[in-house]
């Protein structure tokens, strides 16, 4: 039995137990205050029956259980009918009132005083719970109760173990999810809670699935990325060592070496602001931003490399001020319209929106494969339109996400890059 079984089975019986008690103790006391009345009623009647015998000179009644007393004195008169007497008890009239209880030697007695004159009646009974009729009742009520509480053990048990054991599949299926192992057996899915934590699980271990799979894939480029510009430096470092490279080569040689290094020092530079951005240790400055003043001036700076391929540039900018940090909004900008230029075909057009509460660049380019979509954010995902390391967008990403702006790529003809806010 799994301990969160135990704690069902203890969590429902213990209810049920004090439950029964209570109501086993509540019953008991109503039928004894019940039949306590009964009884009362009963010796009252009784006392009248003696009362009336003794005034009409007859003997009284065998079956009855009575005492009388004349002055206080005890007087025994003459008894009637079959007798089936209890062993006389001793008693003080003058220490009784109307309807009492006693003890004599050990056994509870009810009495019920009656005088008239100088003589005393007391009629008394054994206390009802004394009775055999009534301990039948109680052992009928506790034999039904236990009975329901077992009954009720057994249904709780049975639920119980329905309950929990899709609980103990999920636990050894998070546990292989831990040791690196995914393929895994979940329990049917059910139309409650459990059943949502299953599909959840599923999700996650296919999450997992591919962010290993884009783990490997981002170990495996920047490894790509790093050697071989170390190779191509490697290789020019030996030939200046062997002095193979003539004078008028060396400049040229030396200009090779330091734009692999600068190659390296950017991927390198890339992996550290990655790598703070999804640790949180990069504050951002969050102020009101001019965003349509910023769009102008980083387009113009940026003309002269759009040159290069002829691509033009249509900004359709309302006038739209929000809350962001501004270097991260360049920073995200500048990778959006690099992106595009990279797509756009030469003599192409991008196209810059801008209204209230969106901005989108948009290329002529071939767009973006729908598969590749939803991952073109994650880190070293290049897709076909960027020859860098595939970090832009992940960067990107995060300083997105870090000021609490919508993003997105919707992708037709060439391609939308969006950002919204509110």
């Amino acid at each position: 039995m799994n301990r969160l079984m135990k704690k069902l089975l203890w969590t429902a019986i213990l209810p049920l137990a004090v439950m029964a008690l209570l109501t086993f103790g509540l019953t008991s006391l109503l039928i004894g205050r019940f039949a306590e009345e009964e009884t009362y009623t009963q010796l009252e009647r009784e006392a009248a029956i003696v009362y009336e015998a003794i005034q009409e000179g007859r003997g009284i009644p065998g079956q009855l259980d009575v005492l009388l007393f004349q002055d206080g004195q005890r007087i025994e008169l003459e008894r009637g009918g079959r007798m089936h007497r209890m062993m006389p008890i001793s008693l003080d009239p003058d220490d009784l009132t109307v309807q009492d209880e006693v003890s004599v030697n050990g056994t509870r007695f009810l009495t019920y005083l009656q005088e008239e004159g100088n003589v005393q009646i007391v009629t008394y009974s054994p206390v009802p719970f004394s009775n055999p009729q009534f301990q039948q009742i109680y052992l009928i009520l506790a034999g039904g109760f236990i009975l329901a509480l077992m009954v009720a053990i057994g249904v709780t048990f049975w639920m119980s173990r329905r309950l929990t054991q899709p609980l103990v599949e999920l636990k050894q299926a998070t546990a292989s999810i831990m040791e690196g192992q995914h393929h895994i057996t979940l329990p049917n899915v059910t139309n409650d809670e459990i059943g949502d934590l299953t599909v959840t699980i599923g999700q996650m271990n296919a999450s997992l699935q591919e962010k290993e799979a884009l783990q490997k894939s981002f170990i495996s480029g920047v490894t790509h990325d790093v050697r071989t510009p170390l190779a191509i430096v490697r290789n020019e470092a030996e030939m200046l060592e062997l002095g193979v490279v003539n004078e008028m080569e060396v400049a040229i040689t030396g200009k090779s070496i330091t734009e692999e290094v600068d190659r390296i020092d950017r991927l390198v530079n890339q992996m550290l602001e990655y790598s703070k951005l999804s640790s949180g240790t990069i504050p951002l400055e969050i102020e009101s931003l001019q965003l349509d003043d910023l769009v102008r001036r980083l387009t113009s700076r940026m003309s002269e490399w759009f040159r290069q391929k002829d691509v033009t540039l249509d900004l359709q900018l309302e006038t739209v001020s929000i809350q962001a940090d501004r270097l991260a909004m360049e920073r995200i900008l500048s990778n959006f319209l690099r992106n595009a230029y990279e797509a756009s075909p030469i003599g192409g057009r991008i196209t810059i929106k801008l209204t209230p509460n969106r901005l989108e660049v948009t290329d002529e380019g071939n767009g973006i494969d729908p598969a590749v979509q939803p991952s073109i954010w994650d880190m070293y995902v290049k897709g076909d339109r960027s020859n860098g390391h595939g970090l832009g967008l992940a960067i990107t990403k995060l300083l997105l996400e870090a000021q609490g702006l919508s993003y997105g790529v919707e992708s037709e003809k060439g391609a939308t890059f969006w950002i919204e806010w509110t």
